[in-house]
């Protein structure tokens, strides 16, 4: 039986494809915002890894490699002969996201088939007295900026015809309160972030081209991370993260390449408007 049958958005892979298979990305481009951090840089390399080739945008001016993070891309890069090109971008900056877009598209040698929003500005303290300016900013970074750079994406994945995947990173925090820490604007920006996934979804699941555009969020527990470690660093902080999921410890940047290879690949060619959830179970009690 033709598998498109009746259907006029045709199925990503086939019954015959491998297992395998099923997760490359080979003649592909897959876009990264906050690319140029820990979680972005193992996400690059692993699109690399599975040849694709990959766009990160940050914030920074250069890449993390204070342990050689940098490094191990642009050595994956150069073994499996695939392109990964940098820019140090301002998301929240409309005409600077759009230049820099259009500039980066231009460089590809395949079609842009995919994005991966990991960046994201973090804020606490007592809602009582949490300054709205921050607020204000966190937004325009966690949702606002996710929205533009999606919108972006998606208006491409239409001008080529081709089949996308979106992966805006959440957050376990986008579905409950974070004992021993007060961030209830950062929560309510992730919450945002996935009703925003489900909405966009419905969207352009069907109605945007001929082809598929899927979108998914993955909702990471605590990561160890440079921008983690001073809270941390405060007693008992790290002892009351680790008891707060089942298994007991916090994550490593490297234990979500595998949810994102998942979302952007063919083997999850029928999931859309969904969070994967990736905590150790935090949210599970």
């Amino acid at each position: 039986m033709d598998p498109n049958a009746r259907n006029p958005h045709p199925r990503l892979g086939h019954p015959s494809t491998s297992i395998t298979d099923l997760f490359r990305l080979d003649n592909r481009t897959i876009l990264i915002a906050g690319g140029g951090g820990a979680v972005g840089l193992e996400v690059a390399k692993s699109v690399l890894e599975t040849g694709g080739d990959v766009i990160l945008l940050d914030r920074a001016e250069q890449p993390l490699n204070t342990e050689g993070e940098w490094q191990r891309v642009q050595d994956a890069a150069r073994q499996h002969q695939n392109q990964v090109l940098y820019y140090a971008c301002d998301i929240t900056d409309p005409s600077n996201l759009q230049r820099l877009f259009v500039g980066a598209i231009s460089q590809t040698r395949f079609p842009l088939r995919g994005l991966v929003t990991c960046h994201g500005l973090s804020a606490g303290g007592p809602a009582l007295d949490f300054p709205t300016s921050t607020l204000t900013k966190l937004l325009d970074v966690n949702v606002t900026g996710t929205f533009s750079i999606a919108q972006l994406c998606a208006r491409e994945f239409q001008r080529t015809n081709s089949a996308g995947s979106i992966v805006l990173f959440a957050s376990m925090s986008a579905h409950v309160y974070n004992k021993g820490v007060d961030t209830a604007a950062y929560n309510a920006s992730k919450a945002a972030i996935v009703q925003l996934a489900r909405s966009l979804a419905g969207e352009w699941g069907s109605r945007v081209g001929t082809q598929l555009i899927r979108v998914n969020t993955v909702s990471p527990g605590y990561i160890r991370t440079r921008q983690t470690a001073e809270t941390l660093a405060e007693p008992g902080m790290d002892e009351l993260w680790s008891e707060g999921n089942m298994l007991g410890r916090l994550s490593f940047a490297d234990e979500y390449r595998g949810a994102v290879q998942y979302l952007l690949s063919d083997a999850s060619s029928f999931v859309t408007g969904t969070d994967l959830r990736v905590d150790g179970g935090h949210t599970a009690w």
